[in-house]
């Protein structure tokens, strides 16, 4: 596509600037493009074939799904059943042509009317493992949003399952707003993934410009750990639509140009901050007007004038088709505080490469977590199987952002930044029978002066968050465990303790006398934290995990005497003098 003209028009505001890039910028943008090569961000051209085959083959196994399940119905003989129809349609990374080598294909599988999502787990299922090219097969029908993983010839596939009111499905069909009538909210969201995919390429001015920039900004976001939607930061939805919007802004720039601009805006942009007692509302990024349909359908698009709570979202992403939806919702005040200094630690690197004082690779440096907080809050997960633990890990995921505000309003306390992904314990799943991972919060404490309390209890936030994942309908009391503990980072498991903490690691006066080993004892003897406890929870067969009333964790102690349960350490943050 050749430059944007002085008149042409993106997004909801005029252009910032309609410069095309120089030779300098140019050659920043082909260093940019050998830097995503040697991160295995372009797949090569047998690959693509193959995914195109793969999907090809795909669209043929669910008509042949929903020939078969027709046949099970009411009314149906192979001739209609032939005609029903079924499609696939993709979304996400590989639907916005920004997908890397190995990554999986997000798909989804539309059926007409009559067929369900039981079918899908049955039928679907069974055609799946017919299949000799298909390994790996992972039907997960209770997930947040059911979804069938599995393999084919290599290539990753995650496929979703949604019906349209139609009795048929025809080979042509393209998603448009009336085909979101008569169906429910989770089959909205997942049309509106293909939807909202194919709303982004139509517009953005330069479509090879802006993927090339996309595959830079998710490098750099999972590089600094902040790429994830459950735990509050931004997903690859959002991001997209972030840069889309500076393509919009400067329609003519190369990729290097976009990707330097892209700090720029964002660090200017205005986002709100109510929950710190502003009324600054925030500027939501939009790549056209928010609509309300045509159709008077009725579904729910974004409007913080309509719905009072949506005021409190801190920087609104907004889709582009209807409905409108905010794909940072989940995001917390902490959240966006960490998002404000990796754009301007972005910006600083950006103008330091522009000025050729550095390299791009300076920009894509890992995050160094566990090396930048001296406290950390622990929430371990546990299960007896390894379906279950899946189950739960997503479940507590889900809802860690409840844990993060409640420990932002602290005294103390300015936020708890967590860490992007949770991380397995080394001997998950083997020997012992339970399958364990753990996720980690930073804890980002205030400078007080003239405060003489050092002291932080995260009792009454530890207990309704674990209050909060006792509700979980498919929660198993006999089987699931979850923990919560204060760490500090010279005491942090060697799988994740920074590299300069593993060489000289500092210890505190009498750490290793008995009643610091009897304390570390205790904390092994609760749930999920070592493979002491582990073992006792199978020896019991599962039995019922006790919830203490006192520290609101949730425990495998049912072994213990009484007064040692009682004598559990409560979540105390005592504060040491390295850590203000």
């Amino acid at each position: 596509m050749g430059e944007v003209g002085q008149d042409a028009r993106y997004g909801i505001t005029n252009v910032m600037s309609m410069a095309g890039p120089t030779a300098a910028e140019l050659q920043l943008t082909t260093a940019l493009e050998e830097l995503l090569r040697r991160h295995n961000l372009y797949e090569d051209e047998g690959e693509m074939r193959k995914r195109v085959q793969v999907l090809g083959k795909l669209n043929a196994l669910a008509r042949e799904f929903v020939k078969r399940a027709s046949l099970t119905k009411p009314g149906f003989n192979e001739a209609k059943a032939i005609t029903a129809g079924a499609k696939i349609f993709t979304f996400g990374s590989y639907r916005l042509g920004v997908h890397a080598t190995g990554a999986d294909i997000d798909t989804l599988l539309v059926a007409p009317r009559h067929i369900d999502r039981a079918d899908f787990f049955v039928h679907m299922v069974d055609i799946l493992r017919e299949q000799p090219e298909v390994r790996e097969l992972d039907p997960v029908p209770t997930a947040y949003v059911p979804i069938i993983k599995f393999e084919m010839d290599g290539i990753p596939i995650d496929l979703l399952f949604a019906r349209l009111a139609m009795d048929s499905i025809p080979e042509d069909l393209q998603i448009e707003e009336r085909h979101l009538k008569d169906i429910d909210e989770p089959t909205v969201r997942s049309l509106n993934g293909t939807r909202v995919a194919s709303a982004i390429l139509s517009l953005v001015p330069n479509v090879h410009n802006f993927r090339t920039t996309l595959r830079c900004i998710k490098l750099w976001a999972k590089k600094r750990g902040i790429y994830s939607n459950a735990l509050g930061f931004l997903g690859g939805v959002a991001w997209a639509l972030l840069t889309a919007r500076v393509c919009q802004l400067y329609p003519n720039a190369c990729p290097a140009t976009l990707l330097a601009r892209f700090f720029r805006v964002y660090v200017h942009w205005k986002t709100g901050d109510v929950t710190r007692g502003s009324n600054a509302q925030p500027v939501p990024v939009v790549l056209c007007h928010i609509t309300e349909g045509t159709l008077n359908l009725g579904l729910k698009v974004w409007n913080p004038k309509k719905y009072p709570r949506e005021k409190y979202d801190l920087m609104p992403v907004i889709t582009p088709c209807y409905p409108c939806m905010n794909s940072t919702f989940n995001m917390a005040w902490t959240n966006l505080q960490v998002l404000k200094a990796e754009f301007k630690r972005g910006l600083d690197v950006a103008t330091l490469v522009e000025s050729g004082q550095e390299r791009w690779e300076a920009l894509f440096e890992q995050d160094d977590f566990f090396g930048r907080y001296h406290n950390f809050v622990v929430v371990e997960t546990s299960a007896l199987s390894e379906d279950e633990h899946r189950r739960w890990e997503a479940t507590v995921e889900s809802k860690l952002r409840h844990l993060i505000k409640k420990l932002e309003v602290l005294h103390h306390l300015q936020g708890a930044h967590p860490y992007s992904k949770p991380i397995p314990f080394p001997f998950s799943g083997h020997s012992e029978g339970v399958w364990s991972s753990a996720f980690y919060l930073g804890l980002i404490i205030k400078v007080d002066e003239g405060v003489p309390s050092r002291t932080i209890d995260l009792n009454f936030a530890a207990k309704e968050f674990t209050d909060m994942l006792f509700e979980w309908s498919q929660y198993k009391e006999a089987s699931m465990t979850v923990q919560l503990t204060h760490v500090r980072r010279a005491d942090l498991p060697e799988h994740v303790r920074p590299k300069r903490a593993r060489t000289k690691r500092k210890r505190s006066p009498g750490a290793d006398g008995p009643e610091a080993k009897e304390a570390r004892t205790t904390v092994l003897a609760r749930a999920g934290a070592g493979a002491a406890a582990d073992g006792a929870l199978q020896a019991k067969g599962g039995g019922g995990p006790e919830r203490s009333g006192r520290t609101g964790l949730l425990s495998a102690h049912a072994d213990l005497e009484p007064a040692t349960v009682e004598a559990l350490p409560p979540l105390t943050v005592h504060l040491a003098e390295d850590d203000l």
